[in-house]
């Protein structure tokens, strides 16, 4: 793979023009598909799939669960007449309904004399459809002939005040006041009994207080216009604080909240963010030495992420924000694969070396990233859905455009700096062999394990949101005045259509009278006494009906003609009334309800595409809400709205979800690893330290009580990108160490540093913000990432060590796990392995890339190692030409311990893998690439072909006593002219021995 991308980067060099036209070709072609994306504001993309979660879906789709601001004009002391909070009340609305209609929708607490008078003549010309079973024992007590007279004489003395134009026309077509009856069930629209009206205002029945709700035009999400909103009412309010000295007006809503967020946010991360990429912009100028480094580094990344959008719009009709806002986020683990390359690039000038040691494990590390990010398809969510898919293209694609842009556009210089950076020093160290700090870390790995499964998941999400303590105390006066106090549970009963929502909340308004009573709630605020579907309607009116048999009609009226015309009343002064008695009643509609005057009904009805739905407002006491909300569980036509207890069903199945991801990504990584490395050994060790890491970072959040949450759990795949680009990383720089004997861990760790830094930089700064939500992710990121780097740098590095470069410093095998199962010797000491030792050679290029070619190559040469084994002594001083990855001299020390060998080889990369076996670095083999400085041997094996005939045959002739060929073309007659004589001519096999 490297050697395509290395001709990619050739042809760009050489063409330049056509390069660059190339990628702003690229460019402007996923710029036009990503402009064109669909995105959805809509949050309940993040509730998990299910058929619980859709028919939420739908809930909060149809319903209107806005947030109202309360107003409250409120008296400064007990002395303040009622009238002064009506004048307050009076000016205030007016400059609301003058000057903020472009912000509030509608003003509710003041009702218009005209709809007080509406709502009397709706109820009393539907009155049996707001009467109960209990009301009808109310009507009959008020028909015996003394409570008749007490409330005609009631009614005459009304008349008689100063206010009897007022109350005539309600006396005489009501004398016995039934309509109230009906009237009392619109107090149920309100939760608490703690207000009345006074002067067309919704006062508290102290009327120190009168209370209003304003509905803002915009949503809270809207912080823009919220925020101009809100300041301009704040000044209102201030001016007319001032202007009434004895009265005071505040307010409160979930869009102060909302702002105080927004505001929040906004300020943190412009402190912590400036001063961070101003610190990171330096840095890497700093270091690079190039002041385009910063923007060369984000090229990658940026076009990767288009690209990805640019996928989702083609694909998909629409895309959630929220993932792509996530997804943005976590796109600051592509930076590393611009790292990497940089850093290596500026510590090796060679383009093709570049490529060779660095394109594996950097697609190694975007593959397995990827593959990590994808399996958040298994989260029954469509954003994080998305959010998988989105991360996945853009790693993917971020590692190709970084190999392939970096090396064109990065110019590190003709020659190596020689002058280190504090970062070179720092990277300089092998921190493995520090053994405090192995200790260090074992310890709290050890420590670790038993309290990694202790991390709570907070499902709380309101402890996510910034409470100012001045909006808090706001909250729960004003919470208190307006009846709200405690806990508020939704009750939403719903159905297909508007009636058969109705008829659901018709029985949830029984049974939340029955709940009142038995004191398991203190109130709700319902329509179910109100407005009932055409099914219960003509049940109470069949009610009606059947109360009012005609024999009754004549009593009442013969009783009421004859109790009135005691205080000077004609016979047909009640004629209405009578009138009304033998109204034949119909059922009405939803729209005659709405008509009625001010009952605000759409707060409490909605009639969508997909569903209809009736909310109840219920008030009750924290520890009793999950008693009150077990009744409801699992129940058709009713759901129960509580934040608190969604957010814990919700977010629970969310946990649960991410638990399975984590399993599914470390198989998927897994088996990644297994078919780059084709090794189950280096595989292990590689996912090891991830393990470890995720141990360690659970372990310490545990000891510090610290929580997941939505956010920050979803982050943690950040770091587990990020440690598992440490762990490749490492890995390769340690293989490349045992491989070659090259050591370029300083390099590997140098661009892992610089990766730390950054993400400490951008996502650790946010350790000084004060918004919890930003916190609580930057604690996670710091403890996940530091604790990242600490196991590859200290505990994959000291595994590797131990396991592998000191025992192949001390001529021994590395450990693998066949060589343990063979502790019994049953194959090292085997009669096949003492004849070929084939075992004790393969175990020299155990975890080599070249095992393979290695092994294909012993098996062609076996039979002839063997062979020629036959017609060399112990202690004779052999030279082998053409050692290739050394398989013949290896063999040859084992068979003959105590002869010194030497091999040439002209190839330096399979004479390096050559030199760096275990065995040449403790025994008689030394390994040369140039043929003068071949000392004289008795014995030379020539292996293939060799083109420096003249100077081979110089060093031969001067004390070879026996020639072996093997598979070679290279003259050999002029070895008879030197007394030489055949003794072996078979298989490709030739051996020379000098005649005595």
């Amino acid at each position: 793979m490297h050697k395509a991308f290395y001709n990619i980067f050739s042809y760009l060099k050489n063409h330049k023009i056509i390069g660059f036209s190339i990628l702003l070709a690229y460019t402007i072609f996923i710029s036009f598909f990503a402009w064109n994306i669909n995105l959805e504001e809509d949050i309940t993309k993040l509730i998990p799939s299910g058929e619980k979660q859709q028919l939420l879906k739908k809930i909060l789709k149809e319903t209107d669960f806005s947030d109202k601001l309360i107003v409250s004009i409120s008296a400064e002391s007990e002395e303040v007449n009622p009238d002064s909070l009506v004048l307050y009340a009076n000016e205030f609305t007016d400059i609301l309904e003058e000057d903020y209609a472009d912000y509030i929708l509608e003003i509710k607490g003041k009702v218009p004399e005209k709809d007080i008078k509406q709502i009397y003549n709706f109820v009393y010309g539907n009155l049996p459809i707001f009467l109960d079973e209990s009301d009808y024992s109310e009507i009959e007590n008020r028909l015996y002939r003394d409570s008749i007279n007490d409330r005609i004489a009631s009614g005459y003395r009304q008349l008689m005040s100063p206010t009897g134009f007022v109350t005539k026309d309600y006396f005489l077509s009501d004398p016995l006041n039934f309509t109230n009856l009906g009237l009392a069930k619109l107090q149920e629209l309100q939760v608490g009994d703690n207000f009345s009206i006074y002067k067309n205002y919704l006062v508290t029945k102290d009327k120190k207080n009168i209370i209003l709700f304003l509905d803002p035009k915009f949503p809270a999400s809207e912080t823009n216009q919220n925020q101009i909103f809100i300041d301009s009412l704040q000044i209102t309010v201030d001016g007319l604080n001032q202007s009434y000295s004895t009265v005071k007006a505040s307010y409160f809503g979930g869009v102060l909240y909302s702002l105080a967020n927004a505001n929040r946010i906004k300020s943190d991360i412009q402190l912590t963010m400036g001063i961070a990429i101003s610190l990171l912009l330096l840095l890497l100028i700093f270091f690079y030495r190039k002041i385009y480094v910063p923007l060369l580094l984000f090229l990658p990344s940026m076009l990767a992420g288009v690209s990805a959008i640019a996928v989702l719009s083609i694909f998909k009709e629409s895309v959630s924000a929220i993932s792509l806002g996530i997804g943005a986020i976590l796109l600051g683990v592509t930076l590393d694969y611009a790292l990497h390359i940089l850093t290596h690039f500026r510590n090796n000038r060679n383009v093709k070396h570049l490529y060779r040691d660095i394109t594996k494990p950097v697609l190694m590390s975007s593959i397995t990233t990827a593959i990590a990010f994808l399996c958040l398809i298994f989260v029954q969510s469509e954003a994080l859905n998305d959010l998988g898919i989105f991360a996945a293209i853009s790693v993917l694609l971020s590692s190709v455009f970084a190999l392939t842009l970096i090396p064109v556009f990065y110019n590190p210089g003709t020659e190596k700096a020689e002058k280190s950076t504090f970062l070179d020093k720092i990277a300089s160290v092998d921190y493995s062999k520090l053994r405090p700090l192995v200790i260090g870390v074992v310890a709290v790995f050890i420590v670790s394990i038993f309290f990694f499964n202790k991390v709570e998941f907070n499902n709380d999400l309101s402890k996510l949101n910034y409470k100012p303590s001045e909006i808090k105390k706001l909250e729960k006066e004003l919470e208190a005045l307006a009846g709200r106090s405690g806990k508020s549970v939704y009750m939403v009963a719903y159905g297909n259509t508007v009636d058969e929502a109705l008829q659901q909340n018709s029985k949830l308004y029984q049974r939340l009278q029955v709940y009142e009573n038995d004191g398991l709630i203190k109130n709700f605020s319902s329509i179910g006494g109100v407005i009932h579907s055409t099914t219960t309607q003509a049940e109470k009116i069949e009610n009606w009906d059947s109360f009012w048999l005609e024999s009754r009609k004549d009593s009442t009226k013969a009783d009421l003609i004859s109790v009135s015309s005691e205080y000077g009343f004609r016979p047909e002064t009640f004629d209405k009334f009578y009138d009304q008695l033998n109204t034949d009643f119909k059922t009405i509609g939803l729209n005659d309800y709405k008509n009625a005057g001010s009952l605000y009904l759409d707060d409490f009805i909605s009639d969508g595409e997909e569903l209809a739905t009736v909310t109840s407002t219920v008030s009750l006491e924290e520890e009793k809400s999950d008693e009150f909300i077990s009744n409801f569980e699992d129940e058709t036509g009713v759901f129960a709205l509580d934040r608190k207890a969604m957010n814990q069903s919700f977010l629970g199945n969310l946990r649960a979800d991410f638990n399975k991801l984590i399993m599914i990504s470390v198989l998927a990584v897994f088996i990644v690893l297994l078919i780059s490395y084709r090794n189950l050994e280096i595989s292990l060790f590689t996912l090891l330290p991830i393990a470890i890491t995720w141990i360690c970072a659970l372990g310490i959040m545990a000891m510090l009580d610290i929580e997941f949450n939505i956010l920050n759990i979803i982050i943690s795949t950040f770091i587990f990108g990020l440690g598992l680009d440490y762990s490749i990383f490492i890995t390769n720089a340690c293989l490349n160490e045992y491989e070659t004997g090259n050591y370029e861990l300083k390099t590997y760790q140098t661009s892992i540093l610089i990766s730390v830094i950054t993400t400490l930089l951008g996502m650790g700064a946010l350790i000084f913000a004060q918004h919890p939500a930003l916190r609580s992710v930057s604690v996670v990121s710091i403890i996940g990432v530091i604790t990242a780097v600490a196991v590859s740098f200290v505990i994959q590095r000291a595994i590797f060590r131990k396991l592998i470069l000191n025992r192949t410093n001390s001529g021994k095998a590395p450990l693998y796990l066949r060589k343990l199962g063979d502790y019994k010797g049953r194959i090292s000491q085997s009669e096949s392995e003492k004849l070929y030792r084939k075992r004790a050679v393969m175990d020299n290029f155990r975890y080599k890339s070249s095992y393979s070619l290695v092994k294909k190559r012993f098996r062609i040469v076996r039979e002839k190692n063997l062979r020629i084994s036959r017609y060399i002594e112990d202690g004779e001083s052999i030279t082998v030409i053409n050692s290739g990855y050394g398989i013949i001299p290896l063999f040859l020390s084992y068979k003959f311990e105590t002869s010194k060998i030497h091999a040439f080889e002209s190839d330096m990369d399979s004479m390096n893998i050559a030199k760096s076996t275990g065995r040449s670095r403790t025994s008689e083999i030394k390994f040369y690439n140039e043929l003068e400085n071949l000392p004289e041997t008795k014995v030379y094996v020539i292996h293939g072909n060799f083109e420096q005939e003249k100077m081979l045959k110089d060093i031969i002739q001067r004390k070879a006593e026996k020639v072996i060929f093997i598979d070679s073309d290279f003259p050999n007659r002029w070895l008879l002219d030197l007394n030489f004589e055949i003794i072996y001519r078979q298989n490709n096999i030739m051996v020379f021995r000098k005649a005595e």
